[in-house]
């Protein structure tokens, strides 16, 4: 087998390269929903650490923000290509 060369599309998103659209809009939706977490970590009255989610990262809500998201900004990536 030989060493051949070719050129592909890498896209940007999230602070990384990657090969897909998808992989890339994810990658940026998670960025900016990282950006507006508003996750609380305090202590409750005895001592214990609780870590609870916010709406944003709430297990029910969090997928259907992740796919809105990935979903528009793919939109807007491929609204502006010529």
């Amino acid at each position: 087998m030989a060493v051949t060369v070719e050129t592909a599309a890498v896209f940007r998103g999230g602070g990384r390269r990657w090969f897909t659209l998808r992989a890339a809009c994810a990658a940026e939706a998670r960025a900016l929903l990282k950006q507006h977490c508003q996750c609380d970590h305090f202590e409750d009255g005895q001592g214990h650490h609780c870590d609870l989610p916010c709406n944003l990262h709430h297990p029910d809500r969090y997928p259907r923000i992740m796919k809105r998201l990935t979903d528009g900004l793919m939109r807007r990536y491929r609204a502006s290509q010529p």
